[in-house]
């Protein structure tokens, strides 16, 4: 007979030298101790008569352990790797994990616990570690810490989980969560210049778990067992993302942000990687206008070389700042490319042509493709000054969006409100384009020297899934608030909603794991599934050093998210406006 995994006598000699053996064993039963055991025999009995499957793969098969796996090509082939986990089960985790990975390859070798360590199957691929920390714990893992920096440095692959034990639940966040993630696991992967794959594992550990963890946390290990009774009931969901470079690992100062940084590229995988774009567009879209002849609308901008603000020679393309009563033909294609480009993306106004009574008191930024006698962009600007002076604070575009207190007006009066940006599908690959746009925004300024702020909405549209919009939420709410003039501004759809898109553990991670818009870019570009990144002219916005005032979500587009900007140019990077400006 086989010597067994988990053996209750062993585990609780005192008590078991009392109870009956017909007791004990009802006992191991209910703790999982049987099952396990034998779905550990059966395993060995399958080494015995020949079988070359890896214990993982056979353990999984006799338990039985069911998954979904996503993402497996996001392991490299080769080269020193650490995959870190969330850990939401227990021991049913490190069996998946170590399957998982073994369909990648060959090298693996996962971080354990003692209470792991019992398992004899696992025992060829294991790493003894107390990834709990503390001066101890560290003095006693020197041993097992050198094998895996030995391992990494080698070039193979280490399994972890950082957080050490199972997630359990936390009044704090009324859920269930994971301990901190333990720093040491960072250091780890930062010393060996390993790339790192985050994981995630779907489900939690069952209430009666939970409640022995709160009670009576050191003695849950003798429940893990029992845990997968419960696991085997569930098919499991487990993707693995984008890899971490360590360039990217670089950008985080040290091994704090660094940790949480891991931590939230797995958390943010549990959640729905698809946008809502297509489901919640407007029902009454009308046909889009025809549009004007080439011909037309050049011989109109043949009529305004005196409002030309800059030329790219090398694009093909001029600026123009004209307003809507010198361009009849213009304003109105502005309108259909306006549709035409914000309906791509889930947006638009559903109407013939995007237009509203506002292009007739504001400037229009054109951007003319001279060989091609095309409309290749357009912004909108408005003088605030002006519109203030004419239309009051209605005649603000913003104001449909955002209550805009007179504090506020008055801060940006010598400010231009920008917005109703588009570039069109041609163009939109092309970085000239963006930047022959900003050129012509810095020399509008230089004709306008009176005007310091620029200010706007930056739309984030639904073709971003929700986990990317809520992300981006918060980073924007850490780092790039404007302290003075958010008061002065109060959305007239508050995001709330979005903002609990992401859990309350995964939010706090936000301000250390994405201390740098580098890092905030990159984390989008591994959510979505065609890797675009944050939104350009957002990302525009913040290197100029623009401040969040306000955020605002329209629900006849999905929950779309539109973010107020401004920027002082008195305080934007010199570099940046002297180029725009041409000085």
């Amino acid at each position: 007979m086989r010597q067994k995994i988990f053996d209750l006598t062993e585990q609780a000699p005192g008590l078991c030298k009392l109870l009956p053996k017909c007791l004990i064993n009802a006992i191991e039963n209910w703790l999982g101790f049987t099952e396990f055991n034998a779905g550990h025999s059966a395993v060995e009995d399958e080494w015995e008569a020949g079988s070359e499957e890896n214990f993982f793969s056979l353990a999984c098969k006799h338990l039985p352990l069911r998954y979904e796996l996503e993402g497996l090509d996001n392991i490299p082939k080769e080269g020193p790797v650490v995959i870190v986990s969330n850990h939401p089960h227990g021991m049913s985790d490190g069996l998946m994990f170590g399957d998982v990975a073994l369909k990648a390859r060959s090298d693996v070798k996962i971080i354990v616990n003692e209470w792991l360590n019992y398992v004899r199957g696992m025992r060829p691929y294991t790493i003894q570690v107390d990834v709990y920390g503390g001066d101890k714990a560290k003095a006693a893992n020197m041993r097992g810490m050198r094998e895996a920096i030995k391992w990494l440095r080698e070039g193979h692959c280490l399994l972890v989980f950082p957080s050490g034990s199972a997630a359990t639940f936390s009044l704090r966040d009324a859920r269930v969560i994971e301990d901190p993630w333990q720093e040491n696991i960072a250091a780890l992967a930062r010393k060996t210049g390993a790339t790192v794959v985050p994981m995630n594992i779907s489900g939690r550990t069952s209430r009666f778990f939970q409640m022995v963890s709160m009670v009576a946390k050191g003695a849950r290990s003798m429940f893990l067992p029992r845990e997968i009774k419960r696991d085997i009931r569930t098919v499991h969901t487990i993707r693995l993302g984008k890899p971490i470079t360590p360039t990217t690992m670089a950008l985080l100062p040290d091994n704090t942000s660094l940790s949480n940084y891991l931590r939230l590229a797995s958390c943010m995988l549990r959640y729905p990687l698809v946008s809502t774009a297509v489901t919640s567009a407007p029902r009454d879209m009308q046909p889009i206008a025809e549009p004007e002849s080439p011909e037309v609308l050049q011989a109109e901008l043949d009529k305004c070389e005196e409002d030309i603000c800059y030329v790219n020679e090398r694009a093909g393309l001029t600026v123009y700042a004209l307003t809507a009563e010198k361009i009849p033909h213009l304003i109105n294609e502005i309108g259909v490319q306006r549709e035409i480009t914000f309906r791509a993306v889930g947006e638009g106004s559903g109407l013939p042509r995007d237009l509203d009574a506002y292009d007739k008191h504001y400037v229009q930024l054109i951007m003319w493709d001279t060989k091609n006698k095309r409309l290749a962009g357009a912004y909108r600007i408005g003088r605030t000054d002006d519109i203030m002076r004419e239309h009051g604070r209605k005649g603000i575009y913003n104001s449909l969006f955002f209550h805009l207190r007179h504090q506020f007006t008055n801060a940006v009066d010598n400010g231009l409100e920008m917005g109703r940006a588009f570039i069109t599908a041609p163009y939109q690959r092309a970085a000239a384009s963006l930047d022959t746009l900003w050129m012509g925004i810095g020399r509008y300024l230089n004709k306008h020297p009176e005007y310091r702020y620029l200010y706007g909405n930056v739309t984030v549209s639904q073709d971003y899934t929700p986990a990317s919009r809520s992300l981006m939420l918060s980073y924007l709410r850490a780092h790039a608030m404007e302290a003075k003039l958010k008061k002065y501004v109060i959305a007239y759809e508050p995001p709330p909603a979005l903002e609990i898109g992401l859990r309350s553990q995964d939010r706090r991670l936000v301000p250390t794991a994405l201390c740098d818009l580098a890092l905030m870019n990159t984390m989008v570009c591994a959510l979505e599934p065609d890797g675009k990144g944050i939104p350009v002219l957002l990302r525009q916005y913040l290197r100029m050093g623009g401040k969040m005032v306000s955020f605002n979500v329209d629900p006849e587009f999905g929950n779309t998210l539109d973010c107020l900007v401004l920027v002082d140019l008195a305080n934007a990077p010199e570099r940046i406006m002297k180029r725009y400006r041409g000085l």
